[in-house]
């Protein structure tokens, strides 16, 4: 089958935006992207430019190369046999988009190793499977200066975005006495009323304006996305110089596991643990200022020893030309009934997970299906 890349026309050069790429990766990968726009190719860049050499767009699932990095979504809903003719070539694959932990191990096993590009969890082989933040999107508009500090900031927290799932309904209703703030929700949320109407419509943020807020916002609460802890919006802020708030669950705290220890960033159990938290620090501008600083510098390090951490992997499984099987890349447990199940349950505490389970009969009963298909790209929600 004929090779039908095309050169990927991005903004940035590769020289521009990658790290020194001549003197850190002799043999730089071809880079092929399953997708014309890829939300994640700025983040990409930044993570993974020095090992990048030429970026090619597919998007036919028809170019094969040796000593490739392939990035593609939702690869269960695709055609194996592409990933199946990578077998025995020296290729890595950057599996975006699965926070439901839809992957297939025997997919996986065509590859080299395989990167995760967000939703990590503790059942795969950490040699075989490298972890890659879920990072900010490419819509995302970087601040050209430097940020504010926390104090000359205008609001105390703001959020945007859809409120009415998961733990965000609680997460809304702990914070809104806690002024100044913006808070917009793009659904409604009962018992909350936010101004969100113009004569024209529905009110809508420009990602210039969300970005303007966030670089105006000391806070921003990150509660969980559809069904997993991370979330762009951890990684929007910390880009901003906005102190991020995450959870953690009983069982399960996500953000220890993937950034570890040492991590500054607050992690709450719940909301209202986290509207004492602001206001605590609301009354110490000594302290918030400081809090701020510890999260951009931290932020700076885990970027760039993550980076590092990911070329030494790519560079142990260009190394090893052994054929995978599906056993090397998962532990025992992942062949365990209901291990899906019980891995996203860890992710949710009781109102997220009453919350998740309504919306699923709701979504049985309207359409006959659990779940939406699958398929297309990465939004943010």
């Amino acid at each position: 089958m004929p090779d039908s890349s095309v050169l990927l026309n991005w903004p940035l050069s590769v020289e521009e935006s990658s790290r020194s790429l001549e003197t850190s990766w002799d043999a730089p990968y071809t880079a092929i992207w399953q997708g014309s726009n890829p939300s994640e190719g700025r983040w990409i860049r930044e993570m993974l430019g020095p090992f990048l050499g030429e970026w090619v767009v597919d998007g036919e699932r028809q170019v094969v190369r040796d000593h490739a990095i392939i990035f593609d979504h939702f690869i269960t809903a695709r055609d194996r046999g592409y990933y199946a003719r990578f077998r025995g070539l020296d290729a890595i694959l950057v599996d975006f988009s699965d926070e439901n932990y839809d992957f297939d191990p025997e997919i996986y096993a065509y590859f080299r190793g395989v990167i995760r590009g967000g939703h990590w969890a503790s059942v795969f082989r950490a040699d075989k499977v490298e972890f890659l933040p879920l990072g900010y999107t490419a819509n995302l508009k970087l601040p050209d200066a430097p940020v504010k500090r926390s104090t000359e900031r205008q609001y105390a927290w703001s959020f945007l975005g859809q409120v009415n799932k998961a733990s965000r309904p609680d997460m809304a209703r702990e914070l809104a006495r806690i002024e100044p703030h913006l808070l917009f929700a793009t659904d409604k949320v009962p018992g909350l009323g936010m101004f969100n109407r113009t004569p024209e419509g529905n009110r809508r943020y420009s990602q210039a304006e969300n970005t303007e807020i966030l670089l105006n916002s000391v806070f921003a609460p990150c509660p969980m996305g559809n069904v997993n802890l991370e979330c762009f919006r951890v990684y929007e802020a910390l880009a901003c110089g906005t102190i991020p708030i995450v959870e953690k669950r009983i069982t399960l705290d996500y953000f220890r596991e993937i950034w570890g220890q040492d991590h500054p960033v607050p992690t709450v159990s719940s909301w209202a643990a986290a509207g004492k938290l602001i206001r605590h620090l609301l009354d110490r501008p000594a302290e918030i200022n400081l809090l701020q600083q510890r999260c951009t510098e931290w932020w700076e390090r885990y970027r760039e020893n993550r980076t590092q951490q990911l070329g030494e992997f790519l560079a142990r499984r260009s190394a090893d030309p052994t054929v995978l099987e599906a056993d090397d890349l998962v532990y025992p447990r992942f062949r365990l009934p209901g291990w899906k199940v019980a891995e996203l349950v860890r992710h949710h505490d009781l109102r997220a997970l009453s919350r998740r389970v309504e919306r699923q009969v709701t979504r049985l009963l309207t359409s006959g299906k659990l779940r939406v298909a699958a398929t297309g790209s990465a939004r943010r929600t």
